[in-house]
């Protein structure tokens, strides 16, 4: 086996306060966030994890074998720490109910958003996910999406 192919930036870029889309898959996409009351568990401690390193969480969509993320962390903060926080407690708590380990994947998918996005479209994108999937014909009748930094998300 050959090595392990380097997909991760290198670790000062996430610790300059761009904004990232992320999207963090389930171990072997089981469909494990299909269950809504794992996700209700989940959000709290997605909360928890941005609170801890003061990361803006603009846009989250829980699928039922992934997660996609829209956040950024305050220069000096860092992308990398904020996913591995919330994976440790997600785990920890996807324990407790039955989720066997590992609950993700080991590592995620991230996009530095350049100067020419628009943090608002990308959102919106985000959101759309269920829509895309055939979940629910309007993205805001998906039950676990949101956003942190937007009260009123659903509107835009």
């Amino acid at each position: 086996m050959g090595e392990r192919r380097r997909i991760r930036l290198d670790r000062a870029a996430y610790r300059q306060g761009h904004a990232f889309s992320l999207t963090l898959c389930t171990a072997d996409r089981a469909k494990h966030l299909e269950r809504a009351e794992l996700v209700d568990v989940f959000v709290p401690l997605l909360r928890r994890a941005a609170d801890s390193l003061c990361a803006e969480v603009f846009a989250y969509c829980f699928m039922p074998d992934h997660l996609h993320l829209l956040l950024r962390c305050p220069a000096g903060g860092d992308v990398v720490e904020f996913v591995r926080m919330f994976k440790i407690l997600t785990t920890h708590e996807g324990r407790k109910v039955g989720v066997p380990a590992p609950l993700w994947q080991r590592s995620f998918y991230d996009h530095a958003l350049r100067l020419e996005e628009s943090i608002e479209k990308v959102a919106r994108y985000i959101w759309e996910n269920p829509v895309r999937r055939g979940l629910v014909s309007d993205y805001r009748r998906f039950p676990h999406s949101g956003s942190f930094v937007w009260a009123d998300w659903k509107t835009m």
